[in-house]
């Protein structure tokens, strides 16, 4: 379906967007409630008028995600963000495709020749409570996973050396960084720091504690 309608001719597209929109708007006059994706494809509209990716409800898994959820996307899946903040960790890439929902460029040959179209619903966790303070967030695969780590205030955390450099970002607060005599950091919120494998980096909160997500390789993949 989603190759179909994205490489059907533009003003096919036009045809049936409109008589979509037309249907949902007699709805909203009526005061018919919509559904949570219809009301996401109003909204689409009103963004991005006449592009085709105001259907993506219609094919796409509308996810809605809380604080501390995560989920993981494979490889040649197209995904969207719609709204609201979220932290992104992905593998190496040269390359972003896209086919709607952008004034960029769109490559929708490229996009979908390259797409895996598994039809499944995305796992969402919560991450694995590693400790106190730890909790990790680790996708089926070695490229990457996050630790989000949360010291309280005024108190000292050790992060753990792992086989990998590592990237610390403040999502929150403040904290000194110590590295021995080696090293030492005043870092506030978004502030990022690398940290060299097989290296021990302490965290001394600050007066309001401190939030921070480390990216790294997913060396619990191994």
């Amino acid at each position: 379906m989603f190759w179909k309608f994205n490489t059907a001719p533009d003003d096919l597209v036009q045809v049936q967007l409109s008589v979509m929109l037309d249907r949902l708007d007699r709805m909203v006059h009526r005061k018919v409630e919509l559904s949570r994706d219809a009301t996401l494809m109003m909204k689409l509209a009103d963004q991005f008028p006449g592009d085709s990716g105001i259907m993506a409800p219609l094919m796409f898994n509308h996810v809605k995600l809380t604080k501390g959820q995560s989920f993981y996307i494979g490889a040649n899946e197209p995904h969207a963000y719609i709204s609201g903040e979220i932290l992104e960790c992905m593998a190496c890439s040269d390359n972003v495709v896209r086919a709607g929902l952008t004034p960029k460029l769109k490559d929708v040959d490229t996009l979908v020749s390259m797409l895996t179209y598994k039809t499944v619903v995305p796992t969402i966790t919560r991450g694995k409570k590693m400790d106190d303070c730890t909790t990790l967030y680790a996708p089926p695969v070695a490229d990457f996973s996050i630790e989000v780590i949360e010291v309280t205030p005024y108190n000292r955390y050790d992060v753990k050396p792992v086989k990998s450099p590592s990237i610390l970002l403040i999502l929150d607060g403040s904290a000194v960084f110590d590295q021995g005599e080696v090293k030492r950091l005043d870092m506030v919120f978004g502030g990022a720091a690398f940290v060299s494998a097989n290296t021990m980096t302490s965290i001394n909160a600050g007066k309001k504690g401190v939030k921070i997500a480390r990216a790294m390789s997913n060396v619990h993949f191994f």
